[in-house]
């Protein structure tokens, strides 16, 4: 994995840091009671113990395999090749004198789930809970979630453990990942163990290797965020609260009025000092204060003659800090801010009636803030959450358990990239990306990698942009070998991001995974996904892969319509070179085919769309089966000759 090889170097002191402290025997968490092993294949298992130490693991029935510890006390093994079975066996590890026993292991097929809150979203919070509950008395499923952990370099291990299935258990599983596991499950008869990475509101750009991730705009640009974020923080702060400093090259403006009264544009995001000038009268001298700063865009910590007073997050609360009596001197004075905002005009803002202090015990008694006050953009960029920092969730939650073997891995995200001007269009570039990084630090360049492309949900005309990423997902699939799209349109929930329904998605997941990784046949593994668009003067054609159920339309009960009398295909649109969108007709064809006939008006339309919207309720193609085919765009320029 030469590509990973700066990323290892870099983290190489805090391995040795780590492992330098390590003295007893111990395995990675991975390994614990109730694991499940993928089968027929060399398991890898790792640990630590003394530097420079012998370490012997004995399967249940195979003869020990040795390993020795390297100078940071860090060892792996390669485990014997073992078959599938539901009969429990022990792995021991052994170094010295000390010795550890890992009971109820299991051998099977083993995924690696990951995304967003949809992946993380529990059992126990969707739909038929109580059905699924009471059919849960599966031990042959086991669960691994990973506790949270976003690190600015790769860690050695990762919280969690596994968990049997059971009705007791289940409520706290990923429902995603339980669904699909059951339906393997089900199919294979085989144990399915689920590792669950996941973090509610992540970005894809947290999940990718730093290298990789410099190699696209989008990466390069989180990463400089990311860097001037930390600049600013790692910034002594004194320089910009104390009364004496030099301020004079910061703007010059005036209180309230947003960044805007600084002359600094709307659309400038990022971290911002202000300061406020005042005189303290001598009557005030050793009593304690109450600042009243209005509101603030976004989120604020304020400093009152070089001391922190408070701080308060939110654009919509009210700053109001008492400032004790110790800090109140005759003469000038200085209120710092130091602002946060997210997105939109920053500052602060309101009325400039709410903009004062005064003595606590005399509120009559008050010194408008209103008025003069200078500003320096300390960072130009939108603050980072933690699971939006660069490569962060890689380092904490991918990383560290990258020779454990899956047989492949399932990914539930979109929707942090769908919010944001163009994030979305970029998306066509981080996924591939991604699937990349993953193959290559699991050392596994075939790795099945299954999309569950973004469910039906009403948006409205925001900065969100469901249609663009689904398009971006279903792009990827067509583009990257080994990839599968899992389609939700039909089973979101047009008032909510997080629907309930996560059964279906996970039996689809298990449906693709049946069939293009373990072969099995007689299985419908999608709806329909377009293949390609072939253009004509008066029509064009749309051929899908149909995975061998005829092509349907919805019929009002929502089955399928599969007389010949009902074939008209709705959701189609065409665009024209101006932007400007038509609702069209279409029908199916023979052979998996969508007919969409082109009147005159609309024959030299540059792009035709089929259920290109937040919430494509009108789209009703569909297979005999009843599950929908993927949204899609073509140019007329994608043709073939």
């Amino acid at each position: 994995m030469k590509s990973m090889l700066t990323l290892v170097i870099a983290s190489t002191v805090q391995f040795a840091v780590h492992a330098s402290v390590q003295a007893d025997l111990s395995v990675a968490n991975l390994f614990s009671d109730h694991m499940v092993l993928q089968q027929g294949v060399e398991n890898s298992i790792w640990g630590w113990a003394d530097p420079e130490s012998e370490v012997a693991i004995v399967v249940s029935g195979h003869p020990p395999v040795k390993s020795n510890s390297d100078e940071g006390g860090r060892w792996q093994a390669e485990l014997p090749i073992l078959d599938a079975s539901s009969d429990a066996i022990e792995i021991t590890v052994e170094s010295g004198d000390d010795s550890i026993k890992i009971t109820d292991v299991l051998v099977g097929e083993v995924w690696f789930c990951s995304g967003q809150s949809n992946m993380a979203w529990r059992v126990h919070s969707c739909d038929k809970y109580e059905e699924f509950k009471a059919d849960a008395d599966r031990p042959t499923i086991r669960m691994f979630t990973l506790g949270l952990s976003s690190v600015d370099a790769p860690t050695r291990d990762v919280e969690g453990r596994w968990v049997v299935c059971s009705p007791e258990t289940v409520g706290d599983f990923s429902g995603t990942a339980y669904h699909m596991g059951r339906t393997i499950s089900d199919e294979l008869d085989v144990p399915v163990g689920l590792v669950n990475s996941s973090w509610g509101g992540s970005s894809a750009e947290a999940w990718i290797d730093p290298e990789r991730l410099s190699w696209v705009s989008p990466g390069r640009r989180v990463q400089k965020q990311f860097q001037e974020l930390e600049r600013e923080r790692l910034l002594d702060r004194d320089q910009f609260v104390q009364i004496d400093m030099d301020d004079s090259t910061w703007l010059e403006g005036a209180i309230p009025g947003h960044t805007r009264a600084f002359g600094i544009a709307d659309d400038v995001d990022g971290i911002f000092w202000t300061r406020i000038p005042l005189e303290i009268p001598k009557r005030w001298t050793g009593r304690p204060l109450r600042l009243s700063l209005g509101m603030v865009d976004d989120d604020d910590i304020t400093y009152f003659n070089g001391v922190k007073v408070g701080s308060t997050n939110g654009w919509q609360q009210p700053r109001r800090y008492d400032i004790p009596a110790r800090l109140v001197s005759p003469g000038p004075a200085m209120v710092a801010m130091r602002v946060t905002d997210g997105a939109g005009p920053g500052g602060i803002h309101g009325e400039s009636e709410t903009l004062f202090v005064h003595p606590i015990d005399d509120p009559d008694d008050r010194i408008s803030l209103a008025g003069p006050a200078r500003m320096l953009v300390a960072a130009e960029v939108q603050n980072l959450a933690n699971q939006h920092k660069p490569s962060h969730l890689y380092n904490g939650m991918l990383y560290p358990i990258k020779d454990y073997t899956f047989a492949g891995a399932a990914w539930y995200q979109g929707e942090n990239n769908a919010i944001g001007e163009g994030r979305a269009d970029e998306y066509h570039l981080l996924l591939p990306l991604m699937i990349e990084s993953w193959r290559e630090t699991f050392d596994d360049p075939d790795m099945p990698f299954l999309i569950v492309q973004l469910p039906n949900w009403d948006h409205g005309d925001g900065t969100w942009n469901y249609p663009r990423l689904r398009e971006a997902q279903r792009l990827t699939h067509q583009s990257v070998p080994g990839t599968g799209l899992i389609v939700t349109t039909d089973i979101g929930d047009s008032g909510d991001i997080h629907p309930r329904n996560k059964h279906d998605v996970g039996d689809r997941l298990g449906r693709w995974a049946l069939v293009d990784v373990y072969g099995v046949e007689g299985i419908v593994q999608a709806g329909p996904i377009p293949r390609r668009a072939i253009w004509s003067p008066d029509q064009v054609t749309i051929e899908f892969d149909t995975f061998g159920s005829r092509l349907a339309v919805r019929g009002k009960d929502g089955s399928p319509a599969l007389s010949p009398y009902r074939r008209e295909v709705a959701g189609f649109e065409v665009v024209d070179s101006e932007g400007d969108i038509r609702r069209i007709g279409a029908i199916i064809g023979n052979g998996g085919k969508v007919i969409v006939k082109l009147p005159e008006t609309a024959r030299s339309t540059p792009l035709i769309r089929y259920s290109w919207a937040p919430d494509p309720s009108k789209a009703n193609l569909i297979n005999a089966n009843g599950m929908p085919a993927s949204q899609f765009e073509y140019h007329r320029s994608e043709s073939p000759d």
